[in-house]
């Protein structure tokens, strides 16, 4: 089994769409409706994010969801995100166990976390 997509419910497809493209490299995959659900996946490789709008349920219940993707170079990504305009939440900081991470906050309260575990 491996992990297929991560759904986040988004008051703005379009918002959150530019986000990840632009600061995370993804490419919109496939956009459908489902009921009153506008629905778009962006893919970048092997990740998957769904990104799901209701404006029936506008705005989104608050975004408890967090996830990780690990890079090689943690301070080289820190610091192209940092030009890009994106400032970290917290860190990095260094776990007890010698991996380091460092957290964004996405467009609807989503915490993005990029670990180095060299």
């Amino acid at each position: 089994m491996k992990l297929h997509h991560i759904g986040i419910n988004v008051r703005s497809l379009e918002y959150s769409k530019s986000f990840y493209q632009l600061n995370f490299g993804f490419k919109e995959e496939y956009s459908t409706a489902l009921g009153s659900e506008h629905i778009l996946f962006l893919s970048r490789g092997e990740d998957r994010l769904e990104l799901i709008h209701d404006p029936e349920t506008d705005p989104p219940p608050l975004s408890n969801i967090h996830f990780a993707w690990e890079v090689r170079d943690l301070e080289g990504k820190i610091k192209q995100l940092s030009h890009q305009g994106l400032k970290t939440f917290e860190g990095p900081i260094l776990l007890s166990n010698g991996w380091k991470a460092a957290f964004y906050k996405g467009p609807d309260g989503e915490l993005i976390e990029l670990i180095s575990i060299e």
